[in-house]
């Protein structure tokens, strides 16, 4: 008895168990309410697993003075003798593959590929020692020779690996150099041919303009990877398995890259330094008759504005709040549902016997 007014606070009331009516729609509703539940639980917990994620941009006041580019690509019609990477920035530093593959700014690795995209032999290509000037044309004739041998064999060239350079604008293009273009067998025959016609016309100042044919040289491109920096989970970039497959015309592709510093951070509070970029392209055919020389440039840039990625999750505290209000709300809702099935049902039978009684 001298519980009795405290028991009164209770909210939950019990009834005797002969005052309590159990019935086949009631059943159907909880069994459909635990459903909902249990469904609801497993969606808050993976809710609570994945990260979401906030972006934010401000001004880049970074001082880094360097930018890491890891690039893969495949040139399937060129042999890797023939192709030259070149790096050069607004600062006037350049360096090539070769001064970067033995230099501490860079790492490349050049792959021969056969015809039908496997890889030849050992795999890596070794450039000669020989340092050649810009305006030399004659080669070692093994070398000629080992290049247009690949020519012919159709080998292609995967390049990849990381360079360095300074954060400033700049580029870095794939390119035929021309002392391996004089080099090659169809333009030897064809300067040949046009030195013959030409001199037999004893026109000696005609002679020293030769006309180029660059058409030859394909520079149809697979991009499987390009990268400014480290990959962070979720992260696009636009060139990764890029492809420019051309068997009719060849020419010039310039890719326009403005390079976003990012910063991204985990839901484990660690920070990561990359970069995002967005892209433009422009190609400029190559016809016969023309001196220039098809090419692949990147043409990179650094945008001013710095953009911030948080992943973050939310706590065990608040999970727990969120499963126990849809745990709550659904036996709530199922609960409100019951009585209304009840309130239908009961109507039913009386309006049934209502009809039973005047009919007898």
């Amino acid at each position: 008895m001298r519980w009795s007014k405290f028991n009164r606070l209770s909210a939950y009331a019990r009834a005797d168990s002969h005052l309590v009516q159990q019935t086949s729609y009631g059943a159907l509703v909880t069994l459909s309410g635990v459903c909902l539940a249990i469904l609801l639980f497993f969606s808050e917990v993976g809710r609570y697993r994945s990260a979401s994620r906030a972006t934010t941009m401000g001004v880049d006041v970074s001082r880094g003075e360097h930018l890491r580019i890891t690039l893969n690509l495949t040139l399937p019609a060129l042999p890797c003798a023939a192709i030259s990477l070149d790096a050069v920035d607004i600062s006037g530093s350049h360096g090539d593959d070769n001064s970067i593959s033995v230099a501490h700014n860079g790492e490349l690795h050049k792959i021969r590929i056969n015809a039908d995209g496997s890889r030849k032999g050992l795999g890596e290509y070794i450039a000669p020692k020989q340092q050649w000037g810009p305006f030399t044309l004659r080669r070692p004739q093994e070398e000629n020779a080992a290049m247009n041998a690949a020519l012919d064999k159709h080998e292609g060239c995967n390049i990849h690996g990381w360079l360095e350079v300074q954060r400033v604008a700049g580029n870095f293009h794939l390119s035929v150099h021309a002392d391996h273009y004089f080099a090659m067998r169809s333009t030897q025959e064809e300067l040949g041919r046009l030195l013959k016609e030409q001199m037999a016309s004893h026109d000696a100042q005609r002679a020293l303009q030769i006309p180029t044919d660059a058409t030859t040289i394909n520079m149809s491109h697979v991009i499987h990877k390009m990268a400014f920096g480290p990959r962070y989970p979720g992260q696009i970039n636009p060139l990764d398995e890029y492809r420019r497959i051309s068997d009719v015309d060849t020419g010039t592709f310039k890719y326009f890259i403005k390079v976003v510093p990012t910063h991204y951070q985990g839901w484990t509070g660690k920070m990561l330094h990359s970069n995002q970029y967005s892209l433009t392209e422009y190609y400029s055919p190559v016809h016969k008759g023309e001196v220039q020389l098809p090419a692949i440039y990147f043409l990179y840039d650094l945008s001013p504005i710095m953009v911030t990625v948080k992943d973050a999750r939310g706590g065990l505290a608040h999970l727990i709040v969120r499963i126990c209000a849809v745990v709550g709300g659904v036996f709530a809702l199922t609960g409100m549902c019951d009585r209304w099935l009840h309130w239908l049902m009961t109507s039913i039978n009386s309006q049934h016997d209502k009809f039973s009684y005047a009919a007898s």
